[in-house]
């Protein structure tokens, strides 16, 4: 056999040993690929979500013929590794690693620092331009000397020889004298400003040496693996998630008191720290909220044991606590209060016409594309864009709970856009050109019912009126004890035209079987549970201009003599 075996092709193997060299020369940096600056690498797209960002950069590179590396740099600490993502189009590429390291700037001007600098030029700059005034004044002195001269012996000759005009020459005389003073006195005010100047200068310049250093910067550098099977335009989109940004929506409803048609501005209002501006951009609000995770929640066992009685807080028995305990576990009905209505501000009556956002439907989530190119700088401070504007066909109605408030309140029944969700947010309302308050909006699905509130109405009178309750025992060994419970509202419309009054009200719910509550017969008929509240019962009235109703409500409640029922009134 010779001394090499060769392959197939008869070329020569090569030597394990040389094989390694090479390997090392490659992996040590003897053979490296080429590395290309994308510094330039502009945002372009940006998608906000409610706790964070989606950042997308853009740059066109000319790529050699195999490997190369693609270096992102000034990425802000806050992205996160493990989001970085890079696509690109142009010549035939593949695409390999992307990885990603810290990098710390030399330390920068801190803005005291830039202030203090500029403010030292600006005061050189300024006795600078004294200097040369100066200069300019001296020159203009010397010529008004040498010319002085010149006319005293012009005119001394013209005197010897008898032709002198007198008045020519005082005229000569008292205007070279004015020249000189207003020479001498803007001198003087030169002489007082360089004075001061320099003692600001003085004290800026000490400001400027005694100014804290700017800190280091810090940042990231994302590094992309490239192999072009050719040379040419390669352009890539590299995309992260950044924490410090933000997106929450803000709302305007408009109510038209005739028809109860709300028109429903949608706003957004867009912040963001991240350390980098976004300027230009192609901006997307998400619904979508990656914070919240996407795993259901885990439902646990859940074990019950009878609890121990024992003496509570130093009284001698549990029902003895309880006397003395705060009453508990009523059922409260929470009511929005507005403030009462105030002039609106200037351009709250009428909406400029916008160019509405566009909506982009995914199997997830909703999207919001702003349109135009907005600039959201890294200031932290909000920046309201309109996305949409609707008209909302509604049905006015009033809602009054006596037993909270003796108060009507005015609300509108309509149905949330069919086309995307209405985020919880804060509301301003207003109806007739003034300004109501601001009511929190509910999470509400597309299309779904949506109850708008529009503050009080005094010309809806309420009146409430609660009779004393009345205790008795029952049974033969009188070891039962009753309750008897009764109020009247009374509903007045005071307006020109009918309304309706849902009037609401509630009767105990009993959660212990010896406890029991009935309704009593002089309750006003035609009254419904609420669907969603066990034990509020509402009234739906209907008045006409002037009308008054009344509405009764009686219930009893028994329950063993020796027991203490927490959240009896």
């Amino acid at each position: 056999m010779s001394a090499h075996r060769r392959t197939t092709n008869d070329s020569p193997t090569i030597p394990g040993t040389l094989l390694l060299f090479l390997l090392g020369l490659v992996t040590s940096g003897g053979v490296r690929a080429a590395t290309l600056d994308a510094r330039n690498a502009r945002i372009v797209d940006v998608t906000a979500y409610p706790d964070r960002a989606e950042v997308v950069r853009e740059v066109s590179v000319q790529v050699p013929v195999g490997a190369s590396v693609v270096e992102f740099t000034d990425i802000p600490l806050a992205a996160e590794p493990d989001s970085l993502r890079v696509t690109a189009k142009g010549v035939p590429t593949v695409l390999g690693a992307v990885t990603i390291r810290q990098h710390a700037d030399v330390p920068r001007d801190t803005r005291e620092q830039i202030a203090l600098r500029d403010e030292v030029k600006r005061l050189e700059g300024e006795l600078a331009k004294l200097a040369s005034q100066d200069r300019v004044s001296n020159e203009l002195r010397s010529f008004l000397t040498t010319l002085r001269a010149t006319t005293s012996q012009r005119a001394s000759e013209q005197i010897g020889a008898g032709k002198a005009d007198a008045s020519s020459i005082a005229a000569v005389y008292e205007l070279m004298a004015a020249k000189l003073t207003d020479l001498g006195d803007k001198d003087l005010a030169r002489t007082t400003a360089a004075e001061k100047l320099a003692r600001d200068l003085e004290i800026a310049r000490a400001k400027l040496a005694a100014a804290p250093v700017g800190g280091t910067i810090g940042s990231r550098v994302a590094e992309a693996e490239v192999d072009a099977k050719e040379a040419g335009s390669l352009t890539l989109r590299l995309s992260y998630l950044v924490a410090g940004a933000s997106w929450s929506p803000a709302y305007r409803a408009t109510l038209d008191p005739a028809s109860g048609e709300i028109a429903l501005v949608s706003e957004a209002v867009v912040r963001q720290g991240t350390g980098e501006d976004w300027k230009g951009v192609a901006l997307r609000l998400s619904t979508a909220a990656p914070a919240r995770g996407v795993a259901p929640p885990e439902m646990m066992t859940q074990l019950l044991k009878p609890q121990v009685s024992m003496a509570v807080g130093g009284f001698a028995t549990v029902a003895e606590a309880q006397r003395e305990m705060p009453v508990a576990g009523r059922f409260q009905q929470n009511l929005i209060a507005l403030a009462p209505g105030v002039n609106s501000p200037a351009g709250e009556e009428k909406d400029a016409e916008v160019v509405q956002a566009a909506i982009v439907h995914s199997a997830y989530n909703v999207a919001f594309e702003v349109p135009g190119k907005p600039d959201v700088p890294a200031d932290g401070a909000d920046h309201r864009v309109v996305l949409r504007q609707e008209s909302l066909p509604g049905t006015l109605t009033y809602r009054a709970a006596p037993s909270l408030e003796e108060a009507a309140f005015l609300t509108s029944i309509v149905r949330a856009p069919a086309q995307y969700p209405l985020l919880a947010g804060p509301m301003r309302v207003l109806a007739g050109g003034t300004y109501l308050g601001v009511y929190n909006v509910p999470e509400t699905a597309p299309g779904a019912e949506l109850t708008l509130p529009f503050g009080r109405d005094n010309r809806i009178k309420i009146a409430r009126v609660a009779q004393p309750e009345v205790r008795s025992s029952e049974g033969l060994t009188g070891r039962t004890s009753q309750v008897a419970h009764q109020s009247k509202t009374t509903v007045e419309n005071l307006r020109d035209r009918p309304v309706t009054v849902v009037v609401e009200d509630r009767v105990p719910v009993s959660e212990d079987e010896r406890i029991v509550v009935d309704m009593g017969k002089a309750t006003t008929a035609d009254h419904t549970p609420s669907k969603t509240r066990p034990g509020v019962v509402l009234w739906k009235l209907t008045l006409a201009p002037y009308e008054k109703k009344d509405v009764v409500l009686a219930y009893t409640v028994r329950h063993p003599k020796e027991m203490v029922v927490a959240g009896l009134e």
